[in-house]
């Protein structure tokens, strides 16, 4: 929509769960954004809910912290949603969880997913994979391993045609 309202209020103008997930982010070691694929890419709901909340919110809110994305589909169209999805994370300056393969798993019904162990492999391998890099995070703020320094960010837009 565009209409500014949380860059002035500091909210979302929709009062949803997109205001109550922004309120308490400072209590969240990361955030796992999760879609069935259709037609090739995550739902229309998730990509609104994540272009209003990284929108919303300063980026810096979101500095360091953890992010992974999960899909799922029948056949095809993961490896495009998975791409979308991690965006959000990429551009916020987010430390991005990996596992074996991409975060993704297939089956057209819940009990066809249940079979496909490659897939269930890997969301295990990611769940242990952010739980190994919270701790070691953990660990580096106990040591008092600083944070890279900030640089004010620098905007390239090229609108006077230079």
């Amino acid at each position: 929509m565009g209409c500014q309202h949380c860059s002035e209020k500091g909210e979302c103008v929709f009062n949803d769960i997109v205001n109550k997930v922004a309120k308490n982010l400072d209590e969240y070691d990361g955030i796992v954004l999760g879609s069935p694929v259709y037609y090739a890419g995550p739902t229309a709901r998730i990509c609104v809910f994540a272009d209003r909340l990284f929108y919303s919110i300063p980026r810096r809110k979101f500095k360091y912290k953890l992010g992974a994305c999960v899909v799922s589909c029948r056949r095809g169209g993961n490896s495009a949603s998975f791409d979308r999805l991690n965006k959000y994370f990429t551009i916020s300056n987010m430390i991005v969880v990996g596992s074996q393969y991409w975060n993704m798993i297939h089956g057209f019904t819940s009990e066809d997913a249940k079979k496909d162990l490659e897939g269930l492999q890997t969301m295990r391998t990611l769940a242990e994979n952010m739980s190994y890099v919270l701790k070691c995070l953990k660990a580096g703020e106990k040591l008092g391993v600083e944070k890279p320094v900030e640089e004010k960010q620098l905007a390239t837009n090229f609108m006077d045609g230079k």
